[in-house]
């Protein structure tokens, strides 16, 4: 026997603002100590992010150490954001010399400041961007 209800749902057609064009700031990797609880940002990196839905997205900036070069698609909802960067090798495993943007990730955009962040209980990757154009 199968019981089903109906219920309303009151779905939120508030359309999402989409970024699009230029994007400047920070890359950070912030790492908690898990003796201390200590926060500590460990690598930086100013980079250029520039994002459309007709072109996809790409990093570029300071990406000589810790943060790589990449371009790629991008889908996102109201909180999250999913980059799938084209430039990792379809055959890669483990983990790769630089950080892609790849992935999926939270999101806060209000149509200048655009901040990017993935997290697990000891690391963080955060963006912090800004428009430029």
């Amino acid at each position: 026997m199968a019981l089903s209800s109906c219920m309303k749902s009151s779905s939120d057609n508030t359309p999402i603002a989409v970024p699009s064009g230029n994007f400047s700031g920070q890359f950070r990797v912030v790492h908690r100590n898990p003796t201390t609880g200590k926060l500590d940002t460990t690598k930086k990196s100013n980079l250029v992010l520039t994002i459309s839905t007709a072109t996809g997205y790409k990093i570029t900036g300071d990406t000589v150490l810790y943060h790589a070069g990449s371009y790629g698609d991008f889908s996102m909802n109201s909180a999250y954001i999913q980059f799938i960067d084209k430039t990792i090798p379809a055959n890669a495993t483990g983990i790769l010399p630089k950080i892609h943007l790849s992935g999926t990730y939270q999101y806060a955009y209000d149509g200048t400041n655009f901040q990017i962040q993935a997290a697990n209980d000891t690391l963080a990757y955060q963006y912090v961007l800004k428009k430029t154009n």
